[in-house]
């Protein structure tokens, strides 16, 4: 039997795209059934620690969306 990894290296970049929006699509159950795990918190802090020193850019979502539009547009 293929495993997951053969499948998804079989694909296109298309096909990868479209197979990771409906992973994340399918990640959207409630709340109340994901527990993140401990790290997602740590890695939070520091970002947001980053943020506040200034450390890392921050970008206009409106530009970010147009972007990644025209990312997959182009595929």
């Amino acid at each position: 039997m293929t495993s997951v990894a053969e499948a998804i290296d079989g694909m296109n970049v298309k096909e990868k795209v479209q197979t990771m929006d409906y992973l994340w699509s399918s990640l959207e159950a409630p709340a109340s059934k994901y527990t993140p795990p401990e790290w997602h918190g740590r890695e939070l802090a520091r970002r947001e620690r980053l943020y506040a020193e200034g450390k890392i850019p921050v970008y206009d979502w409106a530009d970010v969306k147009a972007r990644l539009e025209a990312r997959r547009a182009a595929l």
